[in-house]
């Protein structure tokens, strides 16, 4: 019994465990800007946001999203990389750029 309670929420994890990128939300001083779906990019392409002065270039790719160039004091959003899961957004504090990904069926909790 215990066995097959045991294979039953392994089964139920892997189903709802979020399998790739779904929703890229870009965001320019709190507003949402751009909301892109990761799947159904075919070609690769860049959107340029702009704010006070604040340039970002930001790629998309499928399944994934980075910024490759800005021209704030420090750059760390550009060294943050590529971005193709919701753990952590892409930030540039002094653009006022956010970019985060969101999977439709990201676990929350596993209780068990």
């Amino acid at each position: 019994m215990l066995g097959i309670i045991t294979v039953i929420s392994l089964i139920t994890m892997l189903l709802f465990m979020r399998t790739s990128a779904d929703i890229a939300k870009i965001y320019l001083d709190g507003e949402l800007i751009e909301s892109i779906d990761l799947r159904t990019v075919r070609e690769p392409y860049e959107i340029k946001t702009v704010f006070e002065g604040g340039i970002n270039t930001v790629e998309i790719e499928q399944g994934r999203i980075r910024v490759i160039s800005a021209n704030c004091p420090d750059g760390s959003c550009v060294r943050q990389g590529w971005n193709s899961g919701s753990l952590s957004p892409i930030v540039c504090l002094p653009n006022r750029l956010v970019i985060t990904v969101e999977g439709s069926r990201d676990i929350d909790a596993i209780i068990g």
